[in-house]
């Protein structure tokens, strides 16, 4: 297993990288914003160009953070205290030691190819193993596995020297010390030291076609989720080590997942598929929202709450812990790609055209 210790800032700043740092402008907030957070403390919303915004008061005002790339910001995600983490466009890996005013690299695009480089050979050297030892039936499905995986192997030995140029889509913490990174093409990074040091645990998943990862949630009794594209469902009840992969009805693609309130789980994506689990992910059941938009995000609250959201203004509300939704009218036609539920209740929104409020629907 490779592991890879977070590059210090001093090292950071002397890669010639092909990349400036984000410029600081009013119109971001009208731009593409790609996800958003808060910690009871301060809101943040992340998107193009390497915009990072925090906003101290609720989302009435906002200030630039300090952000050392252009790059696209696909994730944000609040750790330890004070420390933030976002993930971005070729392999980039963010981090705030000041709760999001400035931000360094922490990862490159050829940091994370390194790592997955150590973790590719360990699966070649595990699938020549198989290949030795299989029967002559299953020996052809194994080297065509094999091959694969080599040609994976190429592709990652290229990119230690030019960089990545695959996203990394989500950066998620469970506590101070236990955090992931899922991307593109099966990218999945695991730290067990608050961020010190980086695993890829890509070949440890039941994703043999390297489909790419799009979030990851934990339930309240502790059962980790993956998501991901056609279909793809992974699920851990031992805090990753073991991971399974869990079929369901639907082989499109999952976008989002929601731990809800009440210890249920809920999984969502293209053409307004919805499913609900009561049983820690082992089985699932269709929701019937009434709405075939496609679902991009959600989140939850402890009271059972839980909003979904998507293309053409799709906002789904839900006071049951997702048993039942229903739409909130929204004006236009936007596409939200995050939303969170705010300390005061409000839901708000990021995607095309910026940030949006609906207000006064959760207590209702």
């Amino acid at each position: 297993m490779t592991s890879f210790a977070g590059a210090a800032p001093a090292s950071a700043a002397s890669t010639e990288y092909a990349l400036l740092p984000a410029i600081k402008t009013d119109r971001a907030l009208e731009g593409l914003l790609l996800d958003i957070a808060h910690d009871g403390r301060r809101m943040l919303v992340v998107g193009e160009q390497g915009h990072i915004l925090f906003s101290d008061d609720l989302g009435q005002h906002w200030v630039h953070a300090d952000v050392p790339v252009s790059l696209a910001i696909t994730s944000v995600t609040f750790a330890a205290e004070d420390e933030v983490w976002a993930t971005a466009h070729k392999g980039f890996l963010l981090h705030s030691y000041d709760n999001g005013s400035t931000w360094r690299v922490h990862l490159t695009g050829s940091d994370v190819a390194s790592l997955s480089l150590g973790s590719i050979q360990e699966r070649i050297e595990a699938l020549q193993k198989a290949v030795d030892e299989a029967d002559p039936e299953e020996r052809e499905d194994l080297e065509w596995v094999l091959d694969d995986t080599l040609f994976a192997l190429d592709e990652a030995t290229a990119a230690v020297d030019d960089g990545m140029t695959t996203p990394l889509l989500k950066v998620w913490f469970a506590n101070g010390n236990d955090g992931f990174v899922l991307g593109a093409y099966g990218v999945f990074l695991r730290t067990r030291d608050g961020g010190k040091s980086w695993v890829a645990d890509g070949n440890r998943l039941d994703n043999p076609e390297n489909y790419h990862l799009y979030d990851i949630v934990r339930s309240n009794a502790g059962t980790l989720l993956v998501v991901g594209e056609a279909g793809t469902l992974l699920r851990s009840t031992d805090n990753g080590e073991v991971w399974q992969r869990i079929a369901t009805p639907y082989e499109g693609s999952y976008f989002g997942a929601v731990a809800a309130g009440d210890g249920s789980l809920l999984i969502f994506g293209l053409r307004g598929n919805v499913f609900r689990s009561t049983d820690e992910g082992a089985t699932w059941t269709a929701v019937d929202t009434g709405d075939n938009r496609t679902l991009m995000s959600g989140t939850g609250g402890p009271d059972g709450s839980v909003i979904i959201v998507g293309a053409a203004g799709a906002v789904l509300q839900s006071k049951d812990a997702g048993a039942s939704f229903r739409a909130i009218p929204t004006e236009g036609n936007r596409v939200y790609s995050g939303v969170t539920i705010a300390p005061d209740g409000q839901i708000v929104l990021v995607g095309f055209g910026g940030i949006a409020f609906v207000v006064g629907t959760i207590d209702e």
